[in-house]
Parts: structure tokens; sequence; C-alpha cells
């Protein structure tokens, strides 16, 4: 079993937020199958498709007239569905937290 990395508390998501979230890994578009956990430092993620770890990402949330992005990097990825898709943690950027909690609490408003 893998230990636990996070230094800080994540929410967990039952049910998606009504805006929509997009997930460019490289500047390609990756389909988000479902949204694990969200902190304003990271994201878990599962995506269609094979990712590896280290990918720079940028995620863009849409609410109404609303737009929130922010960046950052896969830090673990595995393998899940028997490849067809994978579960990967992303470590948002802390240079600038502002854009990171405003992403936060859109998508968990």
């Amino acid at each position: 079993m893998e230990s636990e990395r996070r230094s800080h508390d994540r929410q967990a998501f039952e049910v998606q937020s009504e805006g929509l979230l997009s997930l460019y890994i490289d500047s390609q578009p990756v389909t988000i199958l479902d949204v694990q956990d969200v902190s304003p430092f990271g994201i878990g993620l599962l995506v269609d498709g094979l990712v590896s770890s280290g990918c720079l990402v940028a995620l863009q949330y849409v609410h109404g007239n609303s737009r929130f992005e922010v960046s950052g990097s896969v830090v673990w990825c595995r393998p899940a569905d028997a490849g067809k898709s994978t579960s990967l943690g992303i470590y948002l950027e802390e240079g600038n937290m502002a854009p990171n909690v405003e992403f936060y609490n859109a998508i968990t408003a």
C-alpha cells in the first residue's frame, strides 16, 4: 500500500460540480472520467488514456461567466481499468496561491 504524501486536507467528490472542468497535459486535451479529490494544492483525477508522472498540466474550470485556470504537474499515476485509463495526482504550483484558492473555491462551491 502506498504511503500518504499529502500534507493538506482534500475534499472528496461524490457528485460532480455544475461547471465544465478541462484538463490539458503537455497542451493536449485529456478526458476527465472522475474527480477523486481536490485541495488548493492538488487534485486527484481519473482520466482516459495513459499518463506519465512528471507531465505538465493545465486545468480550467468554467461555470457561467466565470473562468478559473491553474497549472501544475503529475506527481503520481497508476494505470486503471486494464490500462485504458489512469488514476493520477496533480500538484498545483504554489508560486501564486490566489488562483489555486479561487479554483478550489469555485469547484467545491
